[in-house]
């Protein structure tokens, strides 16, 4: 027989106490806080050996001892970015018997009439959009690093790299469209001058998929054509704040 518990009718109910969402309390059960005994890294990381002499053999000659083991020890160094040239020589070759030349082709550039690598390129826009790091400061650490560039082909390198990745950009939101709820929200950007000293107000409106994808459509406002363009024929669930302008899409 199977028994299922009730509480008496007579017992008063559990007391309660609301909490406000920004109360809430975390317990620290230790298991978050790293072990700083020891240096843990990945395989990928590099690691640079040196080898110390002991000063008490280093006069002594190699057959009047010997190495019967090694202790080691790790420090966690920095070294600053690196910024380098690739210098493709491309020897012209003269057939002695046809007195033709030939030479092989220059490696692909990323964009015509332009010399910045697909490394450098990726180094920019990680750079600024990941670790939000202005391009004016990547400018200083160019010009310290030797390299003589103007800020404004920065820019520009930015803006073309952007135009590359707007395919990507859109099959990623169409993917996004086809989860069958996402989430949305907007939040204000200050973007392209309005004046000397003001900025115009923009808004992204990132769309989170049900797969962990997120797009970032950007508008200059938040009215309601805004959704209906980022979602367009989108039929699914839509969990948004309470902005009026999510309510009247249907």
């Amino acid at each position: 027989m199977l028994t299922i518990p009730v509480a008496a009718a007579d017992q008063p109910p559990p007391p309660t106490e609301p909490v406000k969402a920004y109360q809430r309390r975390v317990r620290c059960t230790g298991a978050e806080v790293p072990d700083e005994s020891e240096l843990r890294f990945e395989a990928s990381v590099p690691v640079q050996e040196i080898l110390l002499t002991n000063p008490e053999v280093q006069d002594l000659p190699p057959d009047v001892y010997e190495v019967i083991s090694e202790k080691v020890t790790y420090c966690l160094a920095q070294r600053p970015g690196a910024y380098g040239i690739l210098k493709y020589r491309r020897p012209v070759i003269k057939r002695k018997d046809t007195e033709v030349l030939s030479c092989p082709p220059a490696p692909p550039a990323v964009f015509e009439q332009s010399f910045p690598d697909v490394s450098l390129l990726a180094g920019l826009l990680i750079e600024k959009f990941v670790f939000h790091l202005p391009l004016y400061r990547q400018h200083q650490r160019l010009e310290q690093a030797g390299i003589r560039l103007s800020r404004s082909t920065l820019t520009h390198w930015v803006q073309r790299a952007a135009d590359l990745w707007e395919p990507i950009y859109y099959a990623l939101l169409s993917l996004i469209l086809q989860s069958w709820l996402v989430l949305m929200d907007e939040t204000p950007l200050k973007a392209g001058r309005r004046e000397k000293g003001k900025l115009h107000r923009g808004y992204l409106w990132p769309i989170y998929g049900d797969q962990d994808e997120i797009a970032f459509p950007f508008s200059a406002s938040r009215v309601q054509a805004v959704v209906r363009e980022a979602l367009g024929k989108f039929c699914g669930v839509l969990l948004t704040d309470g902005y009026s302008v999510y309510e009247r899409f249907v």
